[in-house]
């Protein structure tokens, strides 16, 4: 009989001794990073990251966010966030992870911020053409003009000085006779053509505040 209340006793101090020593083990700490200032057009990433405490724990992730949706990494310490539509805005991400101590916190957050940013876009290019297909792409630029009326057609000529001079000089008359605005249009040297010899042409589509691309 005493030996069996002589065994549990040292059971009972192993377990009180083994709960204890869980109960000081430190926590694993959890920190949240990403977001910062983003524009429209790239997905916001936040990404997790846990303290080597947590290393031996079968950890679960759940990720929520206060706006737009998560398009992939869900389940994982990584996700991004598809902002598409959404400007000017705040984003929280918020983490919480199962499968540590019950006495540890298991949550976390972090927030980005989505901007505007303008940018010019590639509309047309061409090299040697007719003047009858040169007035048609000069007439498909207004046509896409005409749907943003606040934009800009920023048309750069590349080639040889006499090349780029008789291709402006195209673009003119199809302005001219197509009776279109000339004051939507800027048209620039480019200098030499970086695609090899011979005249190349590219229009590019400049929103307001955006700046002008560059040759």
């Amino acid at each position: 009989m005493k030996q069996i209340i002589f065994i549990m006793t040292l059971a009972l101090i192993f377990s009180v001794s083994a709960f204890a020593q869980n109960e000081n083990k430190p926590c694993p700490t959890i920190d949240v990073s990403g977001g910062g200032v983003i524009s429209l057009d790239e997905p916001m990433s936040f990404s997790v990251k846990v303290s080597d405490e947590a290393k031996n724990l079968d950890l679960k992730y759940q990720w929520t966010t206060s706006q737009g949706k998560i398009i992939e990494g869900q389940g994982t310490p990584s996700i991004k966030i598809d902002i598409t539509k959404l400007a000017n805005i705040n984003i929280t991400a918020t983490i919480e992870i199962e499968g540590l101590p019950e006495n540890c916190a298991n949550a976390d957050s972090e927030t980005g911020s989505v901007i505007i940013c303008y940018r010019h876009r590639l509309f047309d290019e061409y090299e040697k053409l007719p003047y009858s297909h040169i007035q048609a792409r000069i007439s498909n630029l207004y046509a896409e003009l005409g749907n943003n009326s606040t934009a800009q057609g920023y048309i750069i000529n590349y080639g040889t000085d006499k090349e780029i001079a008789t291709r402006e000089k195209q673009i003119r008359k199809a302005i001219t006779s197509l009776t279109l605005d000339s004051s939507q249009i800027s048209i620039v040297n480019g200098g030499a053509n970086p695609n090899g010899a011979g005249v190349w042409t590219k229009i590019r589509i400049v929103p307001p505040g955006a700046d002008n691309p560059q040759p």
